[in-house]
């Protein structure tokens, strides 16, 4: 014989929460005997029970997937505290060498990434680059000091110079170096 899903998902609910079913059914019981006694004590009474019963299991329900959510970090936790303290129990003994210690506890720092959201709180701010328009100086004042840093064009009478020695030979090659 099948059971049907939600039958099957109703009775595992059920199995879940055994215990606070078990509560509510005893104060039923309870709630429903309180009724027998004189209708002026009893019912007042088995209305509390009552009212306690669906309170109570209410409470537990809307705990259990907290309870759950937290034994599951704890686990985690556990887990990775767990591991640390192997890793930890490993590098004391000495098995691996004393410089790849070193370079494990490194902690490894990502590349710029030009994808990056703009928006992304991980990101670290940019400052802007300083250019010279910035700064208020000459564009093509690189040195700082008035001058371009671009040697200027050589006078006439070098030109000259290097023109004579051209025709002398080996003298070619020792100006070239100098220059």
């Amino acid at each position: 014989m099948r059971i049907p899903k939600r039958v099957n998902a109703v009775l595992d609910w059920m199995e879940q929460h055994f215990g606070a079913l078990a509560v509510v059914v005893a104060l039923v019981i309870v709630a429903l005997v309180a009724m027998l006694a004189p209708p002026l004590v009893g019912l007042p009474i088995a209305g509390f029970i009552l009212g306690v019963a669906a309170g109570g299991f209410l409470v537990h329900v809307r705990l259990s997937r907290r309870i759950a959510r937290a034994r599951a970090e704890m686990d985690d936790l556990l887990r990775e505290n767990g591991a640390l303290r192997h890793r930890n129990t490993v590098l004391a003994s000495g098995v691996i060498s004393r410089g790849a210690q070193e370079t494990q506890a490194l902690v490894a720092i990502p590349e710029d990434d030009e994808d990056l959201v703009e928006d992304d709180p991980s990101r670290t701010a940019a400052l802007p680059e300083l250019t010279d328009e910035l700064l208020g100086g000459d564009p093509g004042d690189t040195l700082g000091d008035g001058s371009s840093g671009v040697p200027a064009e050589k006078p006439a009478e070098d030109a000259d110079a290097e023109g004579t020695a051209a025709e002398g030979g080996e003298d070619t090659a020792r100006n070239v170096r100098k220059a």
